[in-house]
Parts: C-alpha cells; sequence; structure tokens
C-alpha cells in the first residue's frame, strides 16, 4: 500500500468510512521566496553600483535597498562557480573542477554535479517550494545535451520543476539553442526576438501559473543570463544609446572607474590601482581604425548590460507589482571576473580566433555589424582590465580579477536599508545562507545516497552588523593549474605556466587587509608566512578533492570523448525530422576526410536544405536551390561553395565526399546518381573550435550557414536517408583545441 507507513487512521474496505488525520503538508509560514541572478563574465566593477558608467539602474535600486559585499569571490569559471552556488560544496569535490565541455576521467571533472551534493533547488523543493529555473544551466557533460539524453543531469533532474533556457556555455542571443523542461525547441520566429527578454518572460510566465493555483507557495527562482558571456548583442536602440560614450578608451575608463568606487566606499580610500596588465596595449598605440572598432566592441557589452539590466527590472518589478518583492530574498551576482578572450583588439566573429584566422581587417569591414544578429562579438582585453577595476588580470585566474565578483542581497523583509559589506566571502557560501534563513540542515542522507558536507559559510550573520568580524578562515582556490589560498587576510596565489613544475614555480603573497587591489607582492618579505600558506593549500586540495593537478592548456587539451558518447564512432545515421543536435552530439568533420550521403526525393522542383551543421559565425551545409545540389563551407566568414553542374532529378542520390590532401584543407567533390558533378578546393576548412550551433537535417535553424538562403530553408521533398562516415585521418592543432577550450569557459 503507498504510503501506507504513513497512515495512522482507519477506512473501511470500501472506503465508505474514514478517520484519522491527513498527512502533514510542509509549514511554509514566513518562508520568503528566494530569487539566484547571476551574470555572465562580468567584472567586479561592471554594474554602476560598483562604479562603471555603464547604465544599470534596476541593480543599483536593488543594491541602493539592500547590501552590495566588496569582498566576495568566485571559483573564476562558468560551471564551477555554479555548481559551488547551488550546491555550497567546493567545485571539485563536487566533479566541476572545469566547465561540464570538457570532461575528464577523474572524479573531481566528470563535467556534473555529484549525486552526493544536493542542489537547493533539491533541498527547496523537498521543502515544499516551488522550483523553477531559467536561462544558462552548464552544468552537464555536453555530451548529454542532445534529444536522446541521458537527462540525468538536466535542470529537471537536478531539482527544478519547470525550465526554459539553453544547456551549453553561452548561445547567440538573438537565435539561441533552447530547451524547455525536457525537450529541444526551435528559436521563436519574431523579428524582436532576443533571448534575455524570452528568459524573463518564462521566469514571470512560470511565477504567474503558480500564483494562480496556490499563491501561498514561495518559489525558488534560478535566473542564469546569457549576459555577459560572448557574443556581445543587444537591440539596435541599446547600441545607437552608447555610440561614442567609449572613444576616450580603457585608460580613461578604468580610472574614472575606480575613483567612483573609491567614492561609493566599494574600495578603501587608500586603494592603488595597478599597473596595467601586460596584455593590454595602450590606447593611444592603437590605430584609428583598431580604436574605432575597440570602442564599437565596448559599446556592445555596455549594450549588452544595460538590456540585461532592463530584464532585471521587469521580474523585480512584477514581483512588486503583485505585492511579493518585500517577501523575496533576491541573490545578484556573477559567475566571475571579466574576460579577455577577445585578445589584444578583440574579435567581430570568434570562430575566426578560435581556427587561426586574420581578424584585424575582418573586425573593420563588419564594424557596423557588432553587436547586431549577424556578430559573434568579444571585446579586447583592454576593457576586460577597466571592468575588473581595480583588480589584476581575468576570468580563469586566481588574481582578484578573476575571482572579485559584485553580489547584492536585496530582501526588504529582513534588510529594511541599504549598506555595503567588506567581510570575505565566497561562492559556497550563498546556499548555506539560504538553508540557515529558512532554518533548514543540509541532510545527512537524500533521496537515499549519503551527502558531502557543505563547505560554505552563512553570511546572515553580516545583515545586521556590518562591522562584524569575518567569519570565514581559508578558502583555497584552483583552476587550469593556477593556484591560491585565501587564509585570515593573507593570499597566496600562482600563476601557472602549462608544462611548468608545480612544485617549483614561484608564488606571490598579498595582505588583502591592506592591499586591496594585490598590488604589493610580500613573497621576498614573508617567506615563511608564504610557505606556511603553500603548506595549507596542499591539505585544502587534498581535502576537497582538487588533486591530481592538470597542466592545463594545449599540454593537455583535447576532446576527451568519453567511451559511448555521441561522437565516439566513424558512422552516423540521421533522419528527416529528428530534433536539433547539439554540435559535441554531431559528426565531427574537422580536419580529417568524410563523406555526406543522402537519398532525396523533391517535390516538383523544390529545394531546401538536406544537412546544414553551423551558422553564420561557421560551418557546413548542403542543400538544393536553383535545382542543383551545393556544398558550402563558412570557415569564419569566408565561404567556398561547390555547385553542381546539372540540374538534380526528382529522386537522387547525392554524396559530398571530402579528401584531406593538407591540414584543414582539401577537395571536395558532389556526385548525383554515383556520377561526379563538380569538384572544388576548399583551402580552409574549420579545425579549431567547429561551432557553437548544432547540426539540423531538412532545414537550418537558428542562423544561416550561407548567405544564399534565409533560414530555416526547409527541404521540400522527402530525406530518405541520410549518413556522415569520418576517417580516421583527423589531426587537431592542441594549440587550437587549448584556445577553443578556454573559449567555452
Amino acid at each position: 500500500m503507498p504510503d501506507a507507513a504513513e497512515f495512522a487512521g482507519h477506512a473501511s474496505l470500501e472506503a465508505t468510512e474514514f478517520s484519522g488525520p491527513w498527512p502533514e503538508r510542509p509549514d511554509l509560514q514566513g518562508v520568503p521566496n528566494v530569487v539566484y541572478i547571476v551574470l555572465d563574465d562580468v567584472g567586479f566593477a561592471q554594474f554602476g553600483c560598483y562604479g562603471s558608467t555603464i547604465d544599470t539602474p534596476n541593480m543599483d535600486r536593488l543594491a541602493a535597498n539592500g547590501l552590495r559585499y566588496t569582498n566576495y569571490h568566485t571559483t573564476t569559471l562558468c560551471s564551477p562557480s555554479r555548481a559551488c552556488l547551488l550546491t555550497g560544496r567546493n567545485h571539485h569535490t563536487v566533479g566541476m573542477r572545469s566547465v561540464s565541455n570538457w570532461a575528464r576521467a577523474y572524479p573531481n571533472g566528470r563535467g556534473a554535479i555529484s549525486d552526493r551534493a544536493a542542489t537547493v533547488a533539491q533541498l527547496l523543493k523537498s521543502r515544499g517550494l516551488s522550483t523553477f529555473a531559467v536561462g544558462k544551466w552548464h552544468l552537464a557533460p555536453m555530451s548529454e545535451t542532445s534529444a536522446a539524453g541521458p537527462f540525468d543531469h538536466w535542470p529537471l533532474q537536478k531539482g527544478f520543476n519547470r525550465y526554459y533556457g539553453f544547456l551549453d556555455a553561452l548561445t547567440d542571443q538573438f537565435a539561441p539553442e533552447l530547451t524547455y523542461d525536457n525537450h529541444r525547441i526551435p528559436t521563436p520566429d519574431r523579428d524582436d526576438y532576443h533571448v534575455s527578454e524570452d528568459t524573463i518572460d518564462h521566469a514571470i510566465e512560470f511565477i504567474r501559473d503558480q500564483n494562480a493555483i496556490y499563491e501561498e507557495r514561495p518559489f525558488f527562482l534560478y535566473v542564469a543570463f546569457g549576459a555577459c558571456h560572448d557574443p556581445h548583442q543587444a537591440p539596435q536602440e541599446y547600441l545607437d544609446k552608447y555610440r561614442g560614450r567609449f572613444d576616450a578608451g580603457w585608460e580613461v575608463a578604468r580610472e574614472e572607474w575606480f575613483e567612483r568606487q573609491k567614492a561609493m566606499g566599494i574600495v578603501p580610500e587608500d586603494t592603488v590601482l595597478p599597473p596595467g596588465n601586460p596584455n593590454v596595449p595602450a590606447w593611444d598605440s592603437l590605430t584609428p581604425d583598431q580604436q574605432l572598432v575597440a570602442s564599437r566592441l565596448q559599446e556592445a557589452f555596455a549594450a549588452m548590460l544595460d538590456h540585461t539590466d532592463a530584464q532585471i527590472g521587469r521580474l523585480v518589478d512584477y514581483l512588486e507589482q503583485t505585492g511579493q518583492l518585500d517577501n523575496t530574498l533576491i541573490v545578484l551576482t556573477s559567475d566571475n571576473g571579466a574576460s579577455d578572450a577577445g585578445g589584444p583588439l578583440g574579435v567581430v566573429n570568434w570562430l575566426r580566433s578560435m581556427n587561426g584566422l586574420e581578424n584585424e581587417a575582418f573586425n573593420l569591414e563588419n564594424v557596423d555589424e557588432i553587436g547586431g544578429p549577424r556578430s559573434h562579438t568579444n571585446y579586447p582585453s583592454g576593457w576586460a582590465q577597466a571592468g575588473n577595476t581595480p583588480c589584476r588580470w581575468y576570468k580563469q585566474y586566481l588574481h582578484a580579477g578573476g575571482i572579485r565578483a559584485p553580489l547584492v542581497i536585496h530582501w526588504p523583509d529582513r534588510i529594511p536599508e541599504g549598506g555595503l559589506r567588506h567581510q570575505f566571502h565566497h561562492v559556497t557560501d550563498v546556499t548555506p545562507t539560504v538553508l540557515d534563513l529558512l532554518g533548514m540542515e543540509a541532510p545527512a542522507v537524500f533521496e537515499g545516497v549519503s551527502q558531502l558536507p557543505l563547505a560554505g559559510e552563512s553570511l546572515a550573520y553580516t545583515f545586521d552588523d556590518p562591522d562584524a568580524p569575518t567569519r570565514k578562515v581559508t578558502q583555497h582556490f584552483e583552476m587550469n593549474g593556477h593556484r591560491s589560498l585565501w587564509h585570515q587576510g593573507w593570499k597566496a596565489v600562482t600563476f601557472h605556466v602549462p608544462g611548468d613544475d608545480f612544485q617549483s614555480e614561484p608564488w606571490e603573497l598579498y595582505n588583502l587587509d591592506d592591499d586591496y587591489s594585490e598590488n604589493y607582492d610580500l613573497a621576498e618579505e614573508e617567506p615563511e608566512r608564504l610557505r606556511d600558506l603553500i603548506d595549507r593549500w596542499w591539505v585544502e586540495a587534498g581535502r576537497h578533492g582538487v588533486l591530481p593537478l592538470e597542466q592545463g592548456g594545449a599540454a593537455v587539451a583535447s576532446f576527451n570523448v568519453a567511451p559511448g558518447s555521441p561522437q565516439d564512432r566513424t558512422t552516423f545515421t540521421y533522419f528527416q525530422g529528428m530534433a536539433h543536435v547539439p554540435t559535441v552530439s554531431a559528426a565531427d568533420v574537422r580536419n580529417r576526410s568524410h563523406r555526406i550521403k543522402a537519398t532525396v526525393v523533391r517535390e516538383g522542383s523544390g529545394d531546401g536544405v538536406i544537412v546544414a551543421h553551423g551558422g553564420y559565425a561557421g560551418g557546413y551545409a548542403l542543400y538544393v536551390q536553383d535545382d542543383r545540389l551545393v556544398y558550402e563551407h563558412n570557415c569564419g566568414g569566408d565561404h567556398t561553395r561547390i555547385v553542381a553542374d546539372g540540374d538534380l532529378p526528382s529522386r537522387a542520390d547525392v554524396e559530398f565526399s571530402f579528401t584531406k590532401t593538407g591540414n584543414n584543407s582539401g577537395v571536395g567533390a558532389l556526385f548525383v546518381d554515383g556520377r561526379e558533378a563538380a569538384r572544388g578546393e576548399l583551402p580552409r576548412m574549420l579545425g579549431g573550435l567547429f561551432t557553437i550551433e548544432g547540426l539540423d537535417v531538412g532545414q537550418d535553424t537558428a542562423t544561416a550557414v550561407s548567405d544564399h538562403y534565409q533560414v530555416p530553408f526547409p527541404f521540400t521533398g522527402a530525406i530518405e536517408s541520410l549518413v556522415i562516415e569520418v576517417d580516421d585521418d583527423q589531426s587537431l592543432d592542441p594549440a587550437q583545441l587549448a584556445e577553443a577550450e578556454e573559449a567555452q569557459q
């Protein structure tokens, strides 16, 4: 009998009599709603309320009526920070040493959260709250994100009742690869579409649908924007708003933002602005054309952040209009510091950088596309440096520029007025804070699985006492071989170079209580203290599953395709009408001989896409247009087309065959019913990062690989069979793989 052990009453044989209590319902009286809002790659200084001149009025409003933390830290990378945020444990401990795109065989790097670390969504759901997630997930191995699953690490399997968003590290903001609950869906067909707006539309929808039926039930909402990870894209009115605002250059912005931080009390008055990072050229050393492109790229970032702020405002306004804002605990933060992945000059199409292609002339030629639907931009390192003011370095590194992030907590019922808090805290501390405030303890066993202990420290003690001593004692960090330890106000950090000896590389030492910006290295002055912190790091590393260390970079870069994963074969059979296939699960044709074979039956003189993998930034497509079979390869915006020499019969066996003759180059040939119909050189093909857009059969969704058709350009007929065969002559450049790995972090 289901739940018989819980039934303490009496029922007759035919259920005509009943006595006894109903099962107890959870007591949710006084329990607040909880909202996590996570921005992506937004640096410490980039909120207006943390110093920047970018307009963020809605985030500033939350800060003015809540608490701003000035000493809050992340892991320096997307997936690891999110794993810490949602579990309250350190990222190696739960299996997320790096991003979920690059799973390793070691338990600390499987690219998924261990079942031994129940998420806050799972715990709050068990408490009786409704749980919703919208936006970026990036917490499942990418090989498991196709329509075939497995779904074990998707949001609904990690405690969320509803989900709407994208599963990968990034997506095109105008044409995203979307997932709704447990299934893939096409991009909405609207001229004014932007995924950040769509994200908040669904957040409000989920709340509204619940409130209509169970008004008294609190909810947990996890909002994870794609902003401001590349591509930096925003509606045109936001791009226009920032035109010319940053023409003075990044040094001027950095100085201005630093002075604003001091005036706000974000940084101590005696903080020193460190010298610029070594990979940042002086603004005056750029040519006028380089400055034009660099300014436009920063304008796109600012427009995207401003636009995202407006969406946060829509959510906050809805909560206020429905009388829920005062009883809603809002946590607003970023997952790491600003990213320098755009390099010294920035990029308009990131696939060019990821494949070793020329950028500067392409950037200038496409300067008017920046921030729009035909760009995949990332700003120069100088703007990332300004975004991390006054901190050194960037995302992926363990100096403050990588790990220090803004944190705003807003809860009018509990925090009646705004203020600053300077205690040291870490991303692992957020979920323990929520459990503390809700009077919950993390269980030792959850759904039959023994649980890892929480690593975080509740920061609720700071709410009422701005001067309370920091309760955190020690926090370790590790990413890509970089290592750091904070202990009682002192920080040791090492900048790892791939291939160097972990035991002998130099460490730096900073007294953060006196040196907020890590400007004065005290390693030579305090060798004993430094040695103690290094020794403590090794102890923490052993305790929290950090070891073994990984060299990082080209030394170990590979796709690490696990046995049995979708790419672990040489023949791929696809079907018309099947769901969109993410890149990591699709046939990997990079730098190897391969064949695409199909049997097609056309209706009259019907055209359309047979198969397409990628979009405007890069990829390939086999399609029929004007009765001709066409193969087109888009190498980061450089297009090569091979067109058959005659009309395609109404029924035909077609084939594209690529024979590799050099590195990322070769000869392509089209065959129709066994006859060679065209041949052409493919002088350059994508061989590093292939594309963020996946594969479609019978159409091209999201954005178009070719400029010769518009999406979805469906095939008007039947594709009776489609097979892609790949040979074993693939050779991938480790340096390009390492760069591709970093690009998806």
